[in-house]
C-alpha cells in the first residue's frame, strides 16, 4: 500500500473538514457505495482465507503422503533385513544339521566296521 504524503493528507483534511462540519447525514449513494465497499472487502478477505486454508491443506497432505512413503520404505527395508536375517539362520540350521548328520553316519559306519574287523 503506498503511503500519502503529509501534504496530501493535510489537503484532504482541509478540504473534508466542511463538510464534515455540516454534519449531515449520508445519503442513500453514499451509504450504498459504504455497504459495496465492505461486500468487496469483505468479499476479497474470505477469497484470501480461502486460497491460504487450501494451500495449507495441499501441503499438510503432501507431508502426509511423504512420511507415509517413508514410514512404507523403512517398513519394507526392515521387512527384507528380517527376511535375509531368516534365510540366513535356515542355511546356517540346515547346513548343522546336514554336518550332525553326516557325523552320525560316518560315526555308525566307523562303529560298524570297527566292530567287524575286531570280530575277524
Amino acid at each position: 500500500m503506498k503511503r500519502m504524503s503529509p501534504a496530501l493528507v493535510l489537503a484532504g483534511l482541509l478540504i473534508g473538514a466542511p463538510a464534515m462540519a455540516a454534519d449531515e447525514p449520508p445519503s442513500t449513494l453514499e451509504k450504498i457505495e459504504g455497504a459495496v465497499t465492505r461486500g468487496a472487502q469483505a468479499a476479497a478477505s474470505g477469497v484470501a482465507r480461502g486460497v491460504h486454508a487450501a494451500a495449507s491443506g495441499i501441503e499438510r497432505g503432501a507431508k502426509a503422503t511423504v512420511r507415509g512413503v517413508e514410514k512404507g520404505a523403512s517398513a519394507a527395508a526392515r521387512g527384507v533385513a528380517h527376511g535375509v536375517d531368516a534365510a540366513a539362520s535356515g542355511v546356517k540350521r540346515g547346513a548343522d544339521a546336514t554336518s550332525n548328520a553326516v557325523r552320525k553316519t560316518a560315526n555308525k559306519v566307523e562303529g560298524s566296521g570297527s566292530a567287524a574287523s575286531s570280530s575277524n
